[in-house]
Order: structure tokens, then sequence, then C-alpha cells
């Protein structure tokens, strides 16, 4: 149980986050980053920490591009992009996962991304390559072949 001057040390930041984020127009994006934050590594963290302490921020883009391309040419692990409509259960992670592995033939880490714009389905994207298994691609693919004039056989022009 927090003790009383931890419990209002924690409403003055979560208030000041929240006036500060109100300003400028991002008080969902803040929600989401924090909720990732909380759950961050104690290497990120650190990382993060020390980048701040030196007064370093400005170079996380680039620490971000470096670590990725880093990871992506590490033989043990594949980083795999995946993009869905609401955020991956266990089982479903699980399924992605087993079959990256598969294709990879090695193990894979998963880097989950939430866009409502897909509607459903899934994007994978992993060295270079990327395969779209969503609802709006489909949609959109549908709508190419319904825009095409249809020839005396049934089928598309």
């Amino acid at each position: 149980m927090a003790s009383r001057s931890e419990e209002r040390l924690v409403e003055t930041y979560a208030r000041t986050l929240l006036e500060a984020s109100k300003a400028e127009g991002r008080v969902f994006d803040n929600l989401r980053d924090l909720e990732v934050v909380v759950g961050a590594s104690p290497e990120l963290i650190a990382v993060l920490r020390a980048l701040n302490e030196h007064g370093d921020m400005g170079l996380l883009p680039g620490v971000l591009k470096l670590y990725r391309d880093l990871v992506e040419a590490d033989d043990d692990v594949v980083g795999v992009e995946v993009t869905t409509a609401v955020p991956l259960d266990e089982h479903l992670r699980a399924v992605i996962e087993r079959r990256c592995e598969a294709d990879f033939g090695r193990k894979v880490f998963l880097i989950e991304h939430v866009d409502p714009e897909i509607i459903g389905g899934v994007v994978l994207a992993a060295r270079g390559k990327r395969r779209d298994m969503s609802v709006r691609t489909q949609l959109a693919a549908a709508r190419d072949v319904l825009a095409k004039p249809m020839d005396e056989e049934g089928g598309a022009a």
C-alpha cells in the first residue's frame, strides 16, 4: 500500500501529464505511450534514464533506428512487426509466433501495433518483406475488381 506522500506525488505527476496532454491535444496518445512505458523492461528504462540525464533525448530516434537495424541483422532472432485492428490475445500471439518461427527457421520477437483502420486481419513485416492480410486491403482489391468492366463470360475484362 502506498504512503500518503507517495499517493500525492503520483497524483501530481498524473495531473501534470493530463494538463500538458490536453494542451497539446495528445491525451489518448500519451495514455497509450504511458501504458507501453509502464511495461518496458529494466534495460530500456535504464537507457532512457541515461539519455535523459545526459541531455541526449534528441538522439532517441537515431537510437531506435540503429537498434532496429541491429536487431534485423541479428541472426539469432527475427523481429516481426505485427499490425492488428485490436490487441493480440495470448492464443493468437502464440499462433503468429509459431508460424513466423517456422517461416524464418529461427526465434522471432513480435513488435505489436494496433491500427483500427485495417478493420481486421493482420499485417506482418520482417526483414524487408511485408504480408498484408488485412480486411482493408481485401476490400480495396474487391473495389478494384468491381471497378473493371465485365467481359462476355462474366469475369472482369
